[in-house]
């Protein structure tokens, strides 16, 4: 437990790479840049708990640790001698304090709601997971491949946002992040609702393909938003505030489902999800509409 703990506290490759992709391309291209780089973390999830099944099969289970470990040791030796950065090293007087993080954004309360769409994505997200193999149980039956169709249905969503992110992001860049993002959650909420009626687990994932579609734009589009609204001396900062209202949905996610799932069963998960992305849509459009205002105003 100890070990897992310290691998969180050096979890910090993810925001930093989303920043220095932000930083490094034109802002009329971080929308695409970032929902390409999305598509890594969607790749690495679907296929590493695949790799490590049948890494462990084939080995045990200490070994994989030691696999594990070559391949992050094969990222660092890519990251140091392959990445470049346009740096200009900050001093310890000059690095700036929280205060003066929040006082340099040019719309402080607007990045403060992206954080909580964030973690707001992460619930909605996280919710599911916990009850989806029991779901698909109580919908199939006494059926031999349980776990096959299971594994189906839970990667589904991956395959759709490695498709629709690269897409989505690009569009993005045309007609403005904001746009994607609302669409995506209402789009989301439409989705999320008929999950709870379905019949047959191919109706469930043929749904969560499309819902995939949809959340493969949010973070995306999240990230292209506070890369707007911050400077490049910041965006460090930012996206690791971001990365930490994520981990914090991750936690809160699971567990609101299983308690809903325990209490009221697998069904109503889907409909309280429904609830909190509309709530999210709703909160999204309000920030962005106050943030239009504001800048007509001004």
């Amino acid at each position: 437990m100890i070990l897992r703990a310290l691998l969180g506290l050096l979890g910090g490759f993810i925001p930093n790479a989303n920043a220095l992709i932000a930083t490094q391309v034109p802002r009329n291209k971080s929308g695409w840049a970032l929902g390409t780089l999305s598509t890594g973390g969607v790749s690495g999830a679907l296929l590493g708990p695949l790799a490590g099944g049948l890494l462990a099969d084939q080995y045990g289970l200490r070994p994989v640790f030691f696999i594990t470990a070559s391949v992050l040791l094969v990222c660092f030796i890519l990251t140091l001698f392959f990445i470049r950065e346009r740096f200009q090293p900050v001093s310890k007087k000059e690095m700036l304090h929280i205060r003066e993080v929040v006082a340099s954004l040019r719309n402080p309360k607007l990045v403060l709601s992206l954080f909580v769409t964030t973690l707001i994505i992460q619930v909605a997200t996280g919710s599911i997971a916990p009850i989806l193999t029991l779901y698909v149980r109580e919908l199939a039956g006494n059926v031999s491949n349980i776990a096959f169709i299971s594994g189906m249905i839970a990667s589904v969503p991956g395959v759709a946002a490695l498709i629709s992110a690269p897409k989505l992001g690009k569009l993005g860049d045309r007609i403005g992040p904001e746009k994607i993002l609302i669409v995506a959650l209402i789009v989301s909420v439409l989705l999320l609702i008929p999950m709870s009626f379905v019949q047959t687990p191919w109706q469930l994932g043929i749904l969560r393909f499309i819902l995939g579609a949809a959340d493969g734009a949010l973070l995306p589009a999240v990230q292209t938003l506070l890369v707007y609204n911050s400077t490049n001396q910041i965006a460090g900062r930012i996206f690791s505030y971001n990365q930490s209202f994520r981990d914090i949905g991750n936690v809160t996610g699971p567990l609101m489902g299983a308690a809903i799932s325990a209490n009221y069963g697998f069904r109503a998960v889907f409909c309280v999800t429904a609830g909190v992305v509309l709530f999210n849509a709703l909160y999204s459009w309000n920030s962005l509409r106050r943030r239009r205002s504001t800048e007509v105003v001004g």
